[in-house]
């Protein structure tokens, strides 16, 4: 290892560290010998301003990413996680926009989290509407289009949904509750007074909308049944077998109401296209 590689790696560490640099000995008398310093600064101080200024920047935009799990959680919580994620996980791209790719999945593990199910339902559900945020654009269904279609290629062709959806099962009604913080928040009570709800499953679609705001629609068991196997290529009337085996209890339901939720489906943009195709298999429905 080179002298300006290790010297790199030695400033790398000591950035990530959770504590102010200058109150380590050891640490000062490294840091005089790499550093120069200045008139105003010792060398370790130096650093402490670079070390200050990593755990601002990548705890704002966690902040920023995730206020309503910020708003859940209490301020010794919410910092005890954070710093135990950028330990765990150091951020490697050059944009803030992927900091939080891992984080749902560290939140589901962290130990002693209040409210753990609450608080990775929220996780989960801010991360999606990063993804929507950033998803690929697609021009809507030409519902003429929809409207001339053959019958068999409606029926056995693909359903194409919307790069801007998720789909979403939840054990909270989390998307609400992100509301009602971020509305206490704009109102600058940070959270409080909100109360956390009672559990509640919801199968949410999540999905950007014409004017760029993102969305949250709850749907029915058998509809999400219905959209998840079109989400995985499966023709119309393969999805539709596929929630029957889901949900077999409410078949009747699902028969009434299927060619209505397509049509509602394609003129919210959903629905993006139908493409002529042998149908593709799918798997059990997925959370």
């Amino acid at each position: 290892m080179s002298g300006l590689t290790e010297l790199q790696h030695w400033v790398v560490r000591h950035l990530q560290a959770q504590r102010a640099l200058p109150r380590d000995a050891r640490i000062r008398s490294e840091a005089a010998d790499r550093l120069t310093g200045n008139e105003r600064l010792e060398p370790v101080e130096q650093l402490e301003i670079y070390r200050e200024q990593f755990w601002l920047r990548h705890t704002a935009s966690l902040v920023e990413d995730f206020p309503g799990l910020g708003g859940i959680l209490g301020q010794g919580d919410w910092e005890r996680l954070v710093e135990g994620y950028l330990q765990a996980f150091t951020p490697s791209s050059w944009t803030l926009r992927e900091l939080g790719r891992r984080f749902p999945d560290y939140v589901a593990r962290f130990p002693d989290l209040a409210q753990r199910s609450l608080c990775s339902d929220m996780a989960r559900l801010e991360w999606s509407f990063i993804e929507l945020f950033d998803a690929a654009d697609c021009p809507p269904l030409d519902l003429q289009k929809l409207a001339t279609l053959p019958a068999d290629v409606l029926e056995t062709g693909h359903i194409i949904l919307n790069p801007a959806l998720r789909l979403l099962e939840v054990n909270y009604p989390v998307a609400d509750l992100r509301m009602r913080l971020l509305e206490s928040r704009r109102n600058g009570h940070e959270g409080r007074g909100v109360e956390l709800p009672d559990p509640l499953a919801q199968q949410l679609v999540l999905y950007r909308a014409s004017d760029r705001r993102l969305y949250h629609r709850p749907v029915s068991p058998e509809a999400f049944a219905l959209l998840s196997a079109l989400d995985r290529r499966l023709s119309l009337v393969g999805a539709c077998e596929h929630a029957l085996a889901a949900w077999p209890e409410h078949a009747e339901r699902l028969q009434e109401n299927v060619a209505a939720w397509f049509q509602a489906w394609a003129r919210r943009g959903w629905i993006v296209d139908v493409v002529p195709g042998p149908a593709a298999s799918v798997g059990p429905t997925g959370g």
